[in-house]
């Protein structure tokens, strides 16, 4: 992964080959990012939910349990094992 200052470099080399109206457009997306970034909750540290009481840590963690489940279920990442779970394991101490 780069740098923050090697990404913003990039970014800025990138965007001063691209005509005015082009910039305009990264701009808007940009602004569009930082809305929509500042309009979502932010995740508490771990060591913050550590300290409070698990009723607490429910409510704080609830805006994060639906984005948390789709990424689980379309994210590639963590949906590579999924077969896994579909098999049948049978070992040779189990019982019938």
């Amino acid at each position: 992964m780069q740098s923050a200052i090697s990404l913003e470099q990039a970014v800025l080399d990138n965007l001063r080959q691209l005509p005015p109206e082009k910039q305009q457009q990264v701009l808007d997306f940009a602004e569009f990012l930082r809305q929509k970034n500042a309009a979502l909750p932010t995740m508490p540290s771990l060591q913050h939910l550590a300290s409070l009481p698990l009723s607490k840590r429910h409510q704080l963690l609830e805006p994060f349990i639906t984005d948390t489940a789709t990424d689980f279920k379309t994210d590639p990442e963590l949906t590579e094992f999924s077969v896994l779970d579909t098999e049948d394991w049978k070992f040779p101490d189990d019982e019938p």
